[in-house]
């Protein structure tokens, strides 16, 4: 029993694998012999299910769409010319395929290359029939350079079946430089398929006012792309079973209508050419070469300023330039800042009377504003920092601590930011902790900074802000924008330029940016230039040497504006602890925070301000300082390939013209 199973296994193994190897020609007469083993193994795997049951079942080969053949490839090119001296071409394409009788297939596909030598070929797609004449049902896309064409339905195809694809192009034919000489130099079915040909065979008819530019040079290559192996090309003579095609009735050039058969089209006075090859594997191509006498064709303008669109483009840049540029005359007229001071002096001293928040707006730095505030209420005694180390997983990490003192000497503007730290009673004793992401905070901080500025502008630190020319400059270059994509896509599109109108494109959009800008600025009174070139006052007595600072303090007019008149210590460090919220609001809190700690260790002292969790230190109390600088900002912030050489020279191969592509099944 057991060898009669093993026996069946063998019979069943025998058919199975039987089909897949009568595919290959070799194998086909051994196949023969194995018929008769095969017939008496059939009997046997009709036995008894008992019997049967001891055979364990085959698993069905798992096959890709791909797995079929074509039995042949059929391609007639009509080529002419146009009115204006250009290339025109009607491409007729028979694909025969063999299908397996499994369900596996719907139809197939086929990609057809848009561009030659780097210009379009205004492709258009005629029909879609079987062999009949019968419209099949199709979709494109545009894949990259290829028009990808799906023929399939909503059933699975068996068997043989017939696709025939119509359609039309322009400017298909090229100078070569190194052969002299117009050619039409065309990949036919192209290096993309996975499926072998048994029969390739293709028909070139030239229009009869071509015949007399012909060199009398063609050429025919097959295998793999690069591949330079010779086929044969023929001159057909009128014979009468070359007929194939019908009249369609579409024209688009002479010599490119619809097609006819061969006798009639030699008896009009066409050239035709034939190729025919067998046994074509995966990959393999023919590219196939008619040379014509020098520029016998019109070439294809590819210059950026060929087409309207081009020039369109073109106009639109130069007026977003010119938007451009009147914006930027806008800003430096009608929004420009008031003059203020003629030459910036050393400032060691706070402006008098004004609040810190209205300094950040005027000089654009609201992003310290609350860091700022947060030492000015400090140092002004309103609340004291205190710093904790706590431990971490990966190490000690500081934690800043506010806590009120008392709300007294603050304005009510500046009691609105006490109110958002510590509630809006402000009791003294108050805490708040700042934590580097703070949402709540950060909500009240910015409202707040909203209100200063319209305060700043009520209070006459901010000028009128002119909106309506601004509006008229931004709409302009909007405009002049999206007329310039799509102008710069058109021209693209066309090859014209090369990457010019893309480029432009990109300009287009930096004009538009940069128009938006500039043309709106809400300018500089006065009144805010002088506290603007106050607090750069500011910054220049920040950076200086502590010698230079020292010796504009002990000058007549220092001494009397701070009452500083001999090396008193003491009264230095108040007036550097009145600046140290400018040196935050000016990011310079580091290195002045040294300048003061040097001096509070000098006086054997440490401000009471401040409260750290260690022994006082100029260097440790700058880098404190920085960090909590930073912690209260952050919680603010909160295809085919294309020859250059002709085939003529020498230099022809499958795959180097133009057309070709590829498919597969679907």
């Amino acid at each position: 029993m057991r060898t009669l199973a093993r026996f069946r296994m063998l019979a069943a193994l025998l058919l199975v694998t039987a089909p897949a190897l009568a595919a290959t020609p070799a194998a086909a007469a051994s196949l023969s012999a194995a018929q008769p083993v095969a017939a008496l193994a059939a009997p046997i795997l009709a036995a008894t299910p008992a019997d049967a049951a001891e055979a364990p079942a085959l698993a069905a080969v798992p096959r890709d769409v791909n797995d079929f053949t074509f039995d042949s490839f059929d391609a007639r090119y009509d080529l002419g010319m146009d009115d204006a001296g250009h290339s025109t071409l009607r491409t007729t394409e028979t694909f025969v395929a063999q299908f397996p009788e499994s369900d596996q297939n719907r139809g197939i596909q086929r990609a057809i290359p848009r561009v030659y030598q780097g210009h379009p070929t205004d492709l258009e797609l005629v029909s879609v029939t079987d062999g009949d004449g019968t419209p099949r049902e199709y979709e494109t896309e545009d894949d990259d350079e290829n028009l990808v064409v799906t023929i399939a339905g909503d059933d699975y195809v068996h068997g043989e079946q017939t696709y025939v694809l119509t359609y039309t192009q322009r400017d298909v034919t090229a100078y070569f430089a190194n052969t002299d000489d117009d050619e039409f130099y065309w990949d036919t079915n192209g290096t993309l398929w996975k499926q072998p040909f048994a029969e390739h065979r293709t028909t070139t008819v030239v229009a009869p006012e071509l015949v007399d530019a012909l060199t009398g040079d063609t050429g025919c290559f097959v295998g793999v792309e690069g591949s330079t192996a010779q086929c044969e090309i023929v001159e057909a003579q009128g014979d009468p079973t070359a007929e194939f095609g019908t009249d369609t009735g579409s024209d688009t050039g002479s010599g490119s209508g619809g097609a006819v058969g061969i006798d009639e089209a030699i008896a009009e006075g066409a050239a035709v050419f034939t190729t025919d090859t067998q046994n074509l594997t995966a990959g393999e191509n023919v590219t196939i070469g008619v040379a014509f006498a020098p520029h016998t064709f019109t070439e294809r303008e590819t210059g950026y300023l060929s087409a309207p669109s081009g020039w369109i483009q073109l106009v639109a840049v130069v007026l977003a330039i010119a938007t451009a540029i009147a914006a930027l005359v806008h800003r430096l007229t009608r929004l420009r800042d008031a003059k203020g001071r003629p030459v910036i002096v050393p400032e060691y001293t706070p402006p008098r009377g004004e609040d810190l928040l209205i300094a950040s707006v005027v000089t654009k730095r609201t992003n310290r504003a609350a860091a700022a505030s947060f030492v000015d209420y400090a140092v002004r005694r309103v609340l004291q920092i205190v710093e904790q180390s706590e431990p971490g997983l990966f190490g000690p990490s500081t934690q800043y601590w506010l806590q009120l003192k008392s709300a007294d000497p603050l304005n009510p503007h500046e009691r609105e930011l006490a109110a958002a730290l510590f509630g809006p009673g402000l009791a003294p004793g108050s805490w708040r902790e700042l934590k580097k992401k703070d949402a709540e905070l950060a909500k009240a901080i910015y409202a707040l900074l909203q209100k200063t500025r319209k305060r700043a502008r009520t209070e006459g630190y901010l000028g009128r802000s002119v909106t309506g020319i601004g509006s008229l400059l931004l709409i302009a270059a909007i405009v002049l924008a999206a007329v310039g994509f799509v102008a710069g896509i058109v021209t693209g599109e066309a090859g014209l330029g090369g990457g010019l109108p893309f480029l432009l494109v990109a300009l287009l959009f930096v004009l538009m940016v940069f128009t938006g800008i500039v043309a709106f600025r809400t300018p500089l009174t006065q009144k805010g230039a002088e506290l603007r070139d106050y607090v750069a006052g500011i910054e220049m007595y920040l950076k200086w040497a502590e010698e230079e600072r020292f010796r504009v303090l002990q000058s007549p007019e220092g001494a009397l504006r701070t009452g500083v008149d001999a090396p008193d210590w003491g009264q230095v460090v108040k007036l550097y602890e009145k600046l140290l919220p400018y040196a935050v609001l000016l990011n310079l809190e580091t290195e002045w925070a040294k300048v003061l700690g040097t001096y509070y260790e000098s006086l054997g002292s440490q401000p009471d301000w401040y409260g750290g969790s260690s022994t006082f230190n100029a260097a440790l109390f700058a880098s404190s300082l920085s960090s909590l600088s930073s912690t209260s900002a952050s919680a603010y912030s909160g295809s085919s390939s294309s020859s250059s050489s002709g085939f003529s020279g020498g230099g022809g191969s499958s795959g180097g013209g133009g057309g070709g592509g590829g498919g597969g099944g679907v």
